[in-house]
């Protein structure tokens, strides 16, 4: 009897956010458990040491095309610019690393990109490879992209640069578009080209949310390095958590050692009480009263399926902005502070000690009036699963309706 052949993808991670990452590494071991084989590339040495926490095996493609970002996260426009021009046009770039790709595509029976790698983007629109290339992104990451050069480049060359996106993505065998918000499809039609699902999230034990082991959990990408905003994040939630005079907290309310915060970022690497990585984040997420994070994908998801509050810092980026804006029209439980040029630590600080207060009252208001028991367990493994399935679909050659 002749062996069933394994199928074998090809994932991209682009290492701009750990978004992608952590996408990336949920992919990586979910198809390797449905039997496939599956190859993993991104675009950075901390991005490959990023996948290695989680045990996922990685090779850096090119360390040529990156997004550059101040401490701030405010994206440095010309410099990237300058960058991204540099890799296109320079002929040991893009065109070298489209031939490396050529030859790592040799088998492969699907190749996925997250998100917007200049050269799959090309080759994904090109024979013989566009049969076989899938896009994942984000629904705010690409307006802001199309975006891009409006008002910054001769308008011709801007609405150039929007059609050769949507090209690009337009000729791919497939594109995948998440969302905190998108819920779960009833089915799944791999014959259409487009599917838009919820932002998959780590998988948590049952139960986990409904035991609270700490008042807050913190998470900040690396792109966040300014030391004022993490003493910002350290004194104004200390000085938020602290009790009143005529409150009454018992001795053991706070059993993790750490004053009740979590603190999670590799551009605090060295800081004192932080940590650069956590590869049980959303089971610390899912215990902890709040989050505060900047307004990323995986953060809304992880807020909206785990039903947790959220403070968020804005910067510049303009597909957070976007996302903050799509989350208030949501009903989310949330706040918004500021975090950009003009912004002052001291004013950063006492609205993150106000936003904290109104938002534990309030939640605490929410939970008086939910009923029955909150498990996210089912839905997280249930996101997960449609993923899965419409890549492993994909991979055969299946055209599957479900």
């Amino acid at each position: 009897m002749k062996p069933v052949k394994r199928p074998s993808i090809l994932l991209l991670a682009t290492a701009d956010a750990r978004g992608h990452l952590m996408r990336g590494q949920l992919l990586y071991h979910s198809l390797r458990a449905r039997g496939s084989d599956v190859t993993v590339l991104t675009t950075s040495d901390p991005g490959r040491q990023f996948l290695a926490e989680f045990g996922v095996p990685a090779e850096v493609l090119s360390r040529h095309y990156t997004v550059l970002f101040d401490k701030r996260q405010k994206m440095r426009t010309w410099a990237t610019d300058l960058r991204v021009a540099s890799y296109l046009f320079l002929p040991w770039n893009m065109l070298w690393d489209g031939c490396r790709l050529a030859q790592r595509f040799i088998g492969v029976d699907l190749i996925v990109s997250d998100s917007f790698h200049p050269a799959l983007l090309v080759m994904g629109g090109l024979y013989p490879w566009r049969k076989r290339s899938v896009h994942v992104y984000g629904w705010s990451l690409r307006e802001s992209l199309e975006q891009n050069f409006v008002g910054r480049l001769w308008k011709p060359c801007a609405y150039f640069f929007r059609w050769w996106v949507r090209f690009g993505l337009s000729r791919a065998r497939g594109r995948i578009v998440h969302d905190f918000a998108f819920p779960v499809p009833e089915r799944v039609d791999s014959s259409l080209p487009e599917h838009q699902l919820p932002t998959p999230l780590a998988l948590i034990d049952s139960g986990q949310a409904n035991q609270p082991a700490r008042k807050v959990a913190v998470y900040l990408n690396p792109h966040f390095s300014d030391p004022a905003l993490a003493g910002a994040l350290e004194t104004g939630l200390q000085e938020a958590m602290a009790p009143s005079p005529d409150e009454h907290h018992p001795a053991n309310a706070d059993e993790s050692g750490d004053g009740g915060v979590f603190f999670l970022g590799e551009g605090y690497a060295d800081r004192p009480g932080w940590h650069p990585y956590a590869t049980d984040w959303i089971e610390v997420a899912a215990r902890a009263e709040l989050l505060v994070s900047a307004p990323g994908m995986a953060a809304l998801a992880a807020a909206s399926a785990l039903d947790k509050p959220i403070i968020l810092i804005v910067t510049a980026q303009p597909e957070q902005q976007m996302n903050a804006a799509h989350a208030a029209s949501l009903g989310l439980r949330h706040r918004v502070l500021p975090w950009e040029e003009c912004t002052t630590t001291d004013h950063f600080r006492k609205s993150l000690s106000e936003a904290y207060r109104e938002l534990i009252l309030e939640n605490n208001d929410y939970l008086m009036h939910r009923t029955g028991v909150f498990d996210p367990t089912a839905a997280l493994q249930e996101r997960l699963n449609v993923w899965v399935d419409l890549l492993m679909s994909w991979a055969a050659g299946h055209e599957i309706r479900q």
